[in-house]
């Protein structure tokens, strides 16, 4: 069941993207030569308005294949004769498409379980099985007061303070049924992915509900979601490509098995509307690493139209197409690394 929930909501985020090409392709004239469903090999295909729509035997995402993309063609619907503005255009419909259906995630999300309201409190919205919290006799709606006697109000508070005691046991004073406790627990050092030192998921908003013609209400907290995520991500993930040139290795990156067991893990402990909510986070993620300024990523080739921009002259298509081919294969050595860790984790 996981496995295919997994499946079908990388695959759908990937479609999306490559949507964005394909209509931004069909909006500036541009052929598109092939729009497949999954990776190749092809499974079948057939023809229609001009392109070939295949499925593929890897059920994982897809492709939007541009006539002209990496050749010297002439005709006027090539990819390479557009001018910049149009090429810029069709190299960010993807971005812009993952940004769309993240808003559009968030929003319906909001409108169902009501929109998010932020107080001085920190309540526990979930618990791994198994984990020191469950263990602890922990409970969803419990609000976190202290930890070792540190008043929490925030939940990155409640973050900080736990990180101080990895691998030693700590006091949580609860507010739980009306009563104030201490519950003492363990913290892990290396937890499961997907899960916390404690195994909590944390919260210190409360949703207050809209009627529906309130719906606007929805779309405003889906915007408000989008540029939230966007934020984090882009600061984490600056800080890590600027970690590497100091020569320090990233922690805590996982690939798509890590995402798998935080999908698994977050519908057991939180439900399918979260599991949607967590892939509305991934669509932003893939939006802001689309958009960067490395080979084979929609930012690399977005660094060659500037380039006939500025210069009035196309890069050269030669070494556009090995500077774009080497990018993928080192974001593909990276995957296949990232994934190693995830497995590496899992026996630990």
């Amino acid at each position: 069941m996981d496995i295919l929930i997994f499946v079908i909501a990388l695959s759908v985020l990937v479609l999306v993207h490559e949507f964005g090409h394909f209509f931004a392709a069909k909006i500036t004239g541009v052929r598109v030569e092939e729009f497949g469903l999954g990776l190749p090999p092809k499974i079948f295909g057939k023809k229609l308005w001009g392109t070939e729509w295949s499925l593929n035997w890897l059920p994982i995402g897809g492709f939007c294949k541009l006539y002209g993309e990496n050749d010297e063609e002439k005709e006027k619907f090539a990819f390479n004769n557009k001018n910049p503005w149009q090429k810029g255009l069709i190299v960010l419909g993807g971005v812009f498409m993952n940004m769309v259906l993240a808003i559009t995630i968030f929003a319906v999300v909001y409108t169902i379980l009501g929109i998010p309201t932020e107080t001085d409190r920190v309540k526990i919205i979930g618990v791994a099985k198994n984990s020191p919290a469950e263990i602890a006799g922990l409970k969803v709606d419990d609000w976190v007061q202290k930890v070792n006697g540190v008043e929490i109000k925030k939940g990155n508070e409640l973050i900080n303070e736990v990180g101080k005691y990895k691998g030693k046991k700590i006091k949580l004073t609860i507010f739980e049924n009306n009563k104030i406790i201490e519950k003492e627990m363990l913290v892990r050092d290396n937890p499961p992915a997907g899960e916390g030192s404690l195994g909590v998921v944390i919260s210190n908003t409360e949703m207050t509900p809209i009627r529906w013609w309130e719906f606007y209400k929805g779309i405003g907290a889906g915007f408000k979601e989008a540029y939230f995520w966007g934020k984090i991500i882009l600061d984490g993930v600056t800080k890590m490509v600027g970690g590497l040139f100091v020569g320090q290795v990233p922690k805590d990156v996982t690939g798509p098995i890590g995402m798998f067991n935080a999908t698994s893990s977050i519908r057991m402990n939180q439900g399918f509307l979260a599991v949607i909510h967590f892939f509305g986070v991934v669509s932003v993620n893939l939006a802001v690493v689309n958009v960067l300024p490395f080979p084979a990523l929609d930012g690399g080739r977005i660094i060659f139209v500037i380039y006939e921009l500025i210069f009035r002259k196309k890069a050269n298509q030669k070494f556009e197409t090995l500077v774009n081919n080497l990018g993928m294969v080192i974001l593909l050595s990276m995957i296949v690394l990232i994934s190693a860790g995830d497995v590496m984790r899992l026996f630990k």
